[in-house]
Parts: C-alpha cells; sequence; structure tokens
C-alpha cells in the first residue's frame, strides 16, 4: 500500500491508498511517523489509544493527530501495528522507544490539517495535509 508526496507550497502533503480503509490509514500512520524518527523503532513499550470520529475525513486527522501527540508528549518514537474501526472508534496499537528531541528527523510535523483532507473507503484513498 503506497504512499506519495504531493506538491505543496509549504506544507507536507501525502496521499495513500490501499485494498482497505483501514491498511491504508495503517500505512499513511507508519509514513508520517517514519518521516519524523525514521523506519527502524524498537519495541520497547507497547501501548494502544482510542480516537472517536464522526466521518472518515475526521477518522484519518484525530488518529493522526492522536499519534502525534503520544509520541511528542511521551518522548517516544512509535510504530502502528494494528488500526481497528467500530462504530465511531478508531483504535491504534503499537510500540516505541524513547527518543530525545535531538535524535528526531529533519521534519518536525506539528499537526495533521484538515486543509484539503480526501477520505473514501471506496476506493479506499485518503490524502492529507501535515503542518510543518
Amino acid at each position: 500500500m503506497p504512499v506519495e508526496s504531493l506538491e505543496h507550497t509549504a506544507d507536507v502533503r501525502l496521499r495513500a491508498w490501499g485494498k482497505s480503509f483501514q491498511g491504508t490509514l495503517l500505512e499513511l500512520s507508519n509514513h508520517m511517523l517514519g518521516m519524523i524518527y525514521g523506519e527502524n523503532v524498537r519495541p520497547d513499550e507497547f501501548f494502544h489509544s482510542d480516537v472517536e470520529f464522526e466521518s472518515d475525513e475526521s477518522c484519518a486527522i484525530r488518529l493522526l493527530n492522536d499519534l502525534l501527540y503520544k509520541s511528542e508528549s511521551m518522548e517516544l518514537a512509535i510504530k502502528v501495528r494494528k488500526i481497528t474501526l467500530c462504530e465511531g472508534v478508531a483504535t491504534w496499537e503499537g510500540f516505541g522507544e524513547n527518543v530525545s528531541k535531538n535524535d528526531r528527523g529533519s521534519i518536525l510535523v506539528k499537526a495533521a490539517t484538515y486543509d484539503r483532507i480526501i477520505a473514501t473507503r471506496n476506493p479506499p484513498l485518503i490524502e492529507v495535509t501535515l503542518d510543518i
């Protein structure tokens, strides 16, 4: 399930697609986190989080922002293993390792935004703008 960068004047814009909406969310989440922390994350700690949503668009934005918040506040590089969607709640499960602010990559993502958000289930496609 690929993720590609789209042109944007000041921020990062990503397009992800795949066989399922959950799989597309998983790929997009790990791509965003990989931009910040790199791809290799040790499974030092395991955790999960629940995010409530009203639409597919809010599901994508709230999930990505929850991952950003958790990684920043807990000083963890995170890798998502699984995403489950059920009746307005998205649950992600993952693992992480402690990182200092100096161990990050060159991109600092502040938030996923609603700017030109696209989220569809048929076909599974998400386009999102990340505020950097």
